[in-house]
């Protein structure tokens, strides 16, 4: 176990839980070329990442995680 002792409590905006976007429309089509769509595949699994990770540390700090986390 480490113990960890913060000195001083974050600003309220790093706090803050983000806010969802919506993502692409489910109907409806385009042709996106293969490299594209990995490229498109790779920020969006990146973003949850980060959300993800964000979301952990905002529960660290204050002890309440974020809705939906």
């Amino acid at each position: 176990m480490v113990v960890r002792t913060v000195r001083e409590t974050p600003p309220a905006e790093l706090t803050r839980c983000p806010v969802a976007v919506d993502g692409l429309p489910r109907e409806g089509g385009a042709v996106i070329p293969p490299a594209w769509r990995a490229g498109i595949q790779r920020l969006a699994k990146s973003r949850g990442d980060i959300a993800n990770q964000l979301n952990r540390l905002i529960a660290w700090s204050t002890g309440t995680p974020c809705e939906g986390s």
